[in-house]
């Protein structure tokens, strides 16, 4: 199945909320590169890393965001 396929066939189960069979759900993430694998045994500390990364972002753009308005 290639990509665009995979894509609009995935697309059209969302959008009708459709039930997928498992395998037809792997064939479909295997054609867009989706991995469904186990994460390995420090998952939880890169989790807890990104989400710290992900929040310092927001209010670093948070603070440009109001450093910006109060420049006009």
């Amino acid at each position: 199945m290639k990509y665009k396929e995979a894509q609009s066939e995935l697309q059209k189960v969302f959008d009708h909320q459709q039930t997928v069979s498992v395998p037809k759900l792997k064939r479909l993430f295997q054609s867009l590169n989706i991995a469904v694998k186990k994460p390995l045994g420090n998952s939880n500390r890169e989790v807890s890393f990104l989400k710290g990364e992900i929040s310092r972002l927001k209010k670093e753009n948070k603070r440009l965001r109001e450093e910006e308005e109060t420049l006009r």
